[in-house]
């Protein structure tokens, strides 16, 4: 009788396994790229924070991976998975509501959060969410391989793989460009609970498959009855009245009125005002009154701040606005009548990959740039950058960029921060001039510069409203700048493209505001890490290095591909696809080239990413020397990040098949150990590894830790 049971059970799960595990896929990436573009709206969005973040998720999704082993029995198990999947349809919605509810309930607004706040939030937010994802894959694992008898945890990995590269693709390349967040979170509960439904049916349980149709009904119906990305952003605004939010791939943009004034932000951070005079002229006249005949202008980002007002006080013939942000020239447009000028021109792209193709030379150049908080700004900061401006310059052109003002008084962090931009810009351009003010404006050129402003711009007669002599004090401005320059340390290094110092000094300066050593994480990470990677078996330590490998190689790759092409949403969003792609081939197709799937071939494709670790430094010093088309360099890396992911994705399904215990163990253990040197890999990567020793060495760690490992199984087998 309970054999007939259990072959009845089997039968009736056969066909449910594989779209149950690509919905899981397709749901778990598409609502991790939502909630941390939403979690960004709380966290200073540096790749520490996006990283505790991350690791957070795959942490989580390991422990609940592990908790799948205890749960379901062959009575329960296919109920067990499908009403979890159930739940995973509302789980989204639900999460980014708490997200915000919970933190204006809890933290005061304008609040700067710090490790603690972001690691304790987001390890609670994102915990129901993550462990259930990790229970279902170890549940649908165990349920496939029982089917057969045989063990199919890397088909089931490969399914998720693809599930993710599909929920990738429609939320990068459809939903975030056309919806809302909370209208992409609802089309994606539609979807993950009809096809639920239909599996519910399937496999007979119609009471349930009627339940889910009609709660998700009643949701869809309160959902159309309310504006829930009106109400949801009005709540960081308390006191003002929210006239436009939207979503673009580069952040959520939303214009508040107030008294009168008109405010912009930019994930909930303050990028303009309407009556902020001060910053606008100061953005401005600081370099434009050095320059004797300033005829063509660009203007990398900030135009919401007024700038272009500004400008148009000098005899300029063109002005050419440069921003990446979509939602920034819509506004532009519609909101300040940028384009109402006949010698203002709008463009919206990649401040280096225009500059890399553009012929035009201009006078004076305005860097109105977020600071470096993150390794892709850090590259409009470099000496590669001020080059390639040079480039685009005649011969006494200006430049003007600026960081946060430090004071008068200067902490370690803020004069290291300081003096590595000062001397990356003297490394480039004879003169520099620090102008401290409301921000450190940085002014650069060939030819001599004057802090004489307020003196300069009332012997031209250029009208302003602060920068003059009435409110302007020229001898106390240069008395302050003098003082900042006594405290430079003039052997600090060049920030480059490669080797990303200056981001990793706004790091150290962020993690000052809260007392924390900047080596304090990378002790915790490694604790951590080694606690699981040196108590586990040596097969479940190179299913580990794996994914350190993986992850961490992706990251390089995408941010290497930045430096030489510069910045393109479409591209990142193709390179996670094919990495995910890669993952799934590997896993379901490549074990099948090697006659037999035992620790031999673990070895070789360890080995296989130990040589590819070190080819990679080569590849690179390859591009900084040659310069190639922009499609062929899109093709290899495209096959870079297709050949890393294919290899991590072999190695886990090899892991799986030679591990030696029960299936739901072999799952949780291999997806954990997978998920925790990803983590592990994206951390130190991102924070340490990339600022402090550049790109190609730390490809190179990647190669050395794979190399260990692999020494280690020569030895044991």
């Amino acid at each position: 009788m309970r054999l007939t049971h259990k072959i009845k059970l089997l039968s009736s799960s056969k066909g449910i396994v594989k779209p149950g595990v690509i919905l899981l896929g397709f749901v778990a990436l598409a609502t991790q790229i939502i909630l941390l573009r939403e979690f960004l709206t709380f966290f200073n969005g540096n790749e520490l924070v996006i990283g505790i973040i991350l690791a957070n998720w795959m942490l989580l999704t390991g422990l609940g991976a592990y908790l799948g082993k205890f749960i379901g029995t062959d009575h329960n198990r296919e109920y067990l998975t499908l009403l979890f999947l159930s739940l995973l349809a509302f789980m989204p919605a639900i999460t980014v509501l708490v997200l915000h509810f919970a933190w204006y309930s809890f933290f005061p607004r304008g609040i700067m959060a710090g490790i603690f706040h972001v690691f304790s939030y987001s390890l609670l937010i994102l915990g129901l969410f993550c462990i259930v994802s990790g229970m279902l894959f170890t549940l649908f694992a165990k349920q496939e391989s029982l089917k057969i008898n045989e063990n199919k945890i890397g088909s089931v990995y490969a399914w998720e793989s693809l599930g993710s590269m599909i929920g990738g693709f429609i939320l990068n390349f459809i939903l975030i460009w056309v919806f809302t967040t909370f209208q992409s979170l609802f089309l994606i509960m539609i979807f993950v609970s009809m096809i639920t439904a239909i599996l519910f049916f399937k496999t007979h349980y119609y009471f349930s498959s009627g339940i889910l149709i009609i709660i998700t009904t009643v949701v869809c119906f309160w959902f159309l009855q309310n504006n829930m990305d009106q109400k949801v952003r009005a709540l960081a605004f308390p006191g003002q009245l929210v006239e436009y939010t939207s979503d673009s791939p580069f952040g959520i943009f939303s214009i508040t009125q107030q008294q009168g004034q008109t405010n912009y932000y930019e994930n909930n951070i303050l990028m303009a005002s309407s009556g902020d005079i001060f910053s606008k002229e100061e953005a401005v006249h600081f370099a434009m009154i050095q320059h004797e005949n300033p005829k063509n202008i660009l203007v990398l980002s900030g135009i919401i701040s007024g700038v272009i007002d500004e400008i148009i006080e000098y005899p300029v013939n063109s002005i050419d606005y440069v921003d990446i942000n979509p939602e920034i020239i819509k506004i532009a447009k519609n909101n300040l009548n940028a384009d109402s000028y006949e010698s203002v021109h709008l463009i919206e792209q990649d401040a280096i990959r225009f500059l890399k193709v553009s012929n035009k030379k201009y006078d004076v150049i305005l860097i109105n740039l977020p600071k470096p908080s993150t390794i892709q700004l850090n590259r409009y900061y470099t000496l590669e950058f001020f080059k390639l401006l040079k480039k685009n310059m005649n011969d006494q052109a200006v430049i003007s960029l600026s960081i946060p003002a430090s004071g008068n008084y200067m902490n370690k962090e803020a004069k290291e921060l300081l003096s590595i931009i000062y001397n990356t810009l003297k490394t480039a351009f004879e003169n520099v001039l620090i102008l401290p003010s409301s921000k450190d404006f940085l002014v650069a050129s060939d030819m001599k510069l004057t802090y004489k402003i307020a003196e300069a711009i009332e012997e031209r007669n250029v009208p302003t409203e602060y920068v003059n002599s009435y409110y302007f004090d020229d001898d106390l401005l240069q008395f302050r700048s003098e003082q900042i320059m006594k405290q430079l340390n003039r052997n600090a290094p060049v920030n480059k493209d490669f080797s990303p110092v200056f981001y990793q000094s706004q790091i150290k300066l962020w993690m000052s505001h809260f007392k924390i050593k900047y080596w304090i994480p990378a002790v915790l990470i490694l604790l951590f890490s080694g606690f699981f990677f040196f108590k586990t078996g040596i097969v479940n330590k190179g299913a580990f290095a794996a994914g350190f490998a993986g992850t961490s190689i992706e990251i390089v790759l995408i941010l290497v591909f930045q430096v030489l092409f510069g910045y393109v949403y479409a591209v990142a969003g193709v390179f996670i696809m094919v990495f995910m792609g890669g993952l799934a081939y590997g896993s379901f197709y490549v074990p099948n080239y090697f006659k037999e799937t035992n620790r031999e071939t673990f070895k070789i494709l360890q080995i296989a990413i130990v040589v590819f670790s070190f080819l990679l430094p080569l590849i690179f010093m390859l591009f900084k020397k040659i310069q190639v088309p922009d499609l062929v360099l899109f093709v290899i890396f495209t096959i870079l990040v297709l050949v890393i992911s294919v290899l991590t994705g072999a190695i886990f399904s090899v892991a799986c098949k030679i591990s030696e215990k029960d299936y739901g163990t072999i799952a949780s253990n291999v997806y954990g150990l997978d998920l925790i040197g990803a983590a592990t890999g994206a951390l130190l990567f991102s924070i340490y590894l990339i600022p402090l020793l550049g790109f190609a060495w730390s490809i190179v760690i990647v190669g050395v830790l794979n190399l260990i490992v692999t020494t280690v199984l020569r030895v044991k087998i």
